[in-house]
């Protein structure tokens, strides 16, 4: 299923599409999104097309979207739009354009980012990307369009007041979302609050938190560290700690390897600030020994080979 659905946004024409430009805000008092509709011109239009065709070519591969897989320069990361909150600026965008059209560039100011929809007869691609630091007056960069903000459209100029970027952090096409900017789209898409979730569910885990002498210093070793929070996150959803003999498994391997991981007498796990990083490690499966040279190195996934 998620083949064909490549292959699908491979083969959207966007040659042949209509152009409709939105930028979008966080609802300050709910879980959702504020659109404006941007009226554009023809040579904005064609940029569009062409920064979307570029990133279509240049997307060649895709890979299953997970806490900490990373993207590369030809790929994606492919994951259900279900589990993202994308209904949600999909039903801003969605509405008719004219009652939500900008008159006043003050509308543009603390944009989280914009969303393109590329419309051919039935078929509609959102392209979206986080509003650029280039969203200030008087700025120059190579490689954008710069644009500017007159009668209530934005026209593809010599830039004046704003730049649009020649890419997308991804782009949702019917029931998938093809991420190219991880961190663009956690960002706006708020998979942060996903990851912290999950840590939390982890640490009401008995069969997790039973592990261990004291949970707390791993709580606090994490904190609001992003990377850390998805690292946990990834502990969450492999479950390695509930393999039987894991702890058996573990205490012989940090003998041999001097690891410096304490067990007390129950064989609980104490945790301290020092051997975090390496327990972190071994749950994620991430610390492993080359059977050639006998050395031990720490993978950055635990991707089996």
């Amino acid at each position: 299923m998620t083949q064909k659905a490549f292959v699908r946004f491979q083969d959207f024409d966007f040659d042949n599409s209509d152009v409709h430009l939105w930028v979008f805000k966080r609802s300050t008092t709910e879980a959702k999104y504020v659109a404006s509709y941007v009226r554009t011109d023809e040579d904005l239009d064609d940029a569009l097309i062409r920064f979307a065709k570029h990133e279509q070519e240049r997307i060649t591969e895709w890979s299953p979207y997970s806490y900490l897989a990373e993207t590369n320069q030809n790929g994606c990361l492919l994951v259900s739009k279900d589990e993202t909150n994308f209904d949600l600026l999909k039903e801003a965008v969605d509405e008719h354009e004219l009652d939500r059209s900008i008159d006043d560039v003050n509308q543009f100011k603390r944009a989280l980012g914009y969303l393109v929809k590329f419309v051919n007869q039935s078929r509609v691609v959102y392209a979206v990307r986080r509003s650029p630091s280039t969203w200030k007056t008087a700025y120059r960069k190579r490689g954008v369009i710069n644009a500017f903000f007159r009668d209530g459209k934005l026209s593809a100029v010599e830039g004046e007041e704003f730049a649009i970027e020649p890419n997308f952090d991804f782009f949702a096409f019917g029931n998938f979302i093809f991420v190219s900017s991880k961190s663009g789209f956690e960002s706006m898409m708020r998979y942060r609050d996903g990851y912290e979730k999950a840590f939390e569910t982890l640490q009401q885990t008995q069969s997790f938190t039973k592990i261990f002498t004291d949970i707390k210093p791993m709580v606090e070793y994490v904190g609001k560290n992003a990377m850390h929070l998805k690292r946990m996150a990834t502990v969450e959803q492999m479950k390695l700690y509930m393999k039987p003999n894991f702890i058996k498994a573990l205490q012989k391997v940090n003998k041999q390897n001097n690891w410096g991981i304490k067990f007390d007498q129950n064989n609980h796990i104490i945790l301290t600030a020092k051997t975090m990083p390496v327990i972190l490690k071994v749950f994620l499966d991430q610390r492993l020994l080359s059977e050639v040279t006998h050395i031990t190195y720490d993978v950055p996934s635990g991707v089996k080979v």
